[in-house]
C-alpha cells in the first residue's frame, strides 16, 4: 500500500492505458457518463481538439487537420477525474493519498469503459508523478535534492537561474523509466506543469499554489508498451510494478532531510 506522508510533495499523478481504437465511442458515451456520474464523477464535458495527420500525396506527405473528441469526467471538486478518448483512458488527480486508492479509482474507471465498449486489447500502460520541492526560507535545494540531479544550480555564483534539467531514461525488462528533475525560478505563484500536460483540467492543492522563487520538480514517468488481451487484473499488476519503479527513482533523487520533512 505504501506509507502516507503527512506533508507529501506530490501534486499531480497520472495513469493511462491505451487500447484498440473505438471509432464509434460517442455512441457509448451516454452509458459511460451515467456510470461515471454515479461513481462520483458528475462533472462531464466533451472537448473537441484539432489533430494533425500526415496524408501521402505523390512522393511526399502533407499535413491534414481533423477534429477529435475527448470526454472528461471529473469529481465535484475537480481534484480527480478521467479523460476518455477513442484509443485511451487517463486518470489524473491532485489529491493523491497512497497508491492503493489511486489504483482502485483507476481500475474502476477502466472497468466502466470496458463494460460499455468491450475492449479487445491494451498496448500501453503508464504512470507519471510530479513532486514539488520547495525549500523553506533558510534552506537550499541541495538540502532536498541529490547532487546527481542538481546540475550547476548552486555553483555559478551571482548568475540568475533560468532553468536546470536532469533526465535519465532506463529500462528493466519491459518497463521504461524516465527520471527527470527540473529546477527553475517561477515568475508567478504556483507550481508549474510540463508543457505536454497542458491544459491540466484539475485544481492543484492550496499549498502548491503558493510556491515562489527557485524550486524543483521531480517528474517521474514509467510505462510498458506491449499488446495483450484487455484484462483489468493484468493492468493493475503492471501499474503496481510501474509504481515500484517510480518510488525507486524518487528515493535516489531526494535526501534524507527531504524525507524527514515530508514524512
Amino acid at each position: 500500500m505504501g506509507t502516507k506522508m503527512s506533508n507529501a510533495p506530490v501534486y499531480y499523478s497520472l495513469a493511462q492505458v491505451r487500447f484498440n481504437t473505438v471509432a464509434l465511442l460517442e455512441q457509448y458515451v451516454p452509458k459511460i457518463q451515467d456510470t461515471f456520474r454515479k461513481a462520483g464523477y458528475p462533472d462531464f464535458k466533451k472537448i473537441v481538439v484539432a489533430a494533425v495527420a500526415l496524408a501521402k500525396l505523390g512522393e511526399g506527405q502533407i499535413p491534414t487537420f481533423q477534429q477529435e473528441a475527448r470526454y472528461q469526467f471529473m469529481n465535484e471538486n475537480k481534484t480527480a477525474g478521467f479523460i476518455v478518448e477513442p484509443s485511451s483512458i487517463s486518470f489524473q488527480t491532485t489529491d493523491y493519498d497512497t497508491f492503493d486508492p489511486f489504483l482502485a479509482a483507476f481500475s474502476r474507471g477502466i472497468g466502466i469503459v470496458h463494460d460499455a465498449v468491450e475492449l479487445s486489447y491494451s498496448e500501453r500502460v503508464g504512470m507519471r508523478m510530479l513532486d514539488a520541492v520547495t525549500p523553506g526560507p533558510s534552506e537550499k535545494l541541495s538540502d532536498y535534492l541529490a547532487a546527481s540531479v542538481l546540475g550547476l544550480t548552486e555553483q555559478l555564483g551571482e548568475r540568475t537561474l533560468i532553468h536546470s534539467i536532469s533526465e535519465t531514461r532506463t529500462q528493466k525488462g519491459r518497463a521504461v523509466l524516465n527520471s527527470r528533475a527540473i529546477i527553475h525560478k517561477q515568475a508567478e505563484k504556483g507550481v508549474a506543469f510540463p508543457e505536454e500536460l497542458h491544459p491540466v483540467p484539475i485544481e492543484i492543492g492550496a499549498k502548491f499554489k503558493e510556491a515562489t522563487g527557485v524550486y524543483g520538480i521531480i517528474d517521474t514517468d514509467s510505462w510498458i508498451e506491449e499488446r495483450s488481451k484487455f484484462d483489468v487484473g493484468g493492468l493493475e499488476k503492471a501499474l503496481d510494478s510501474l509504481h515500484d519503479e517510480i518510488i525507486l527513482s524518487f528515493s535516489h533523487m531526494v535526501t534524507e532531510h527531504a524525507l524527514s520533512v515530508w514524512k
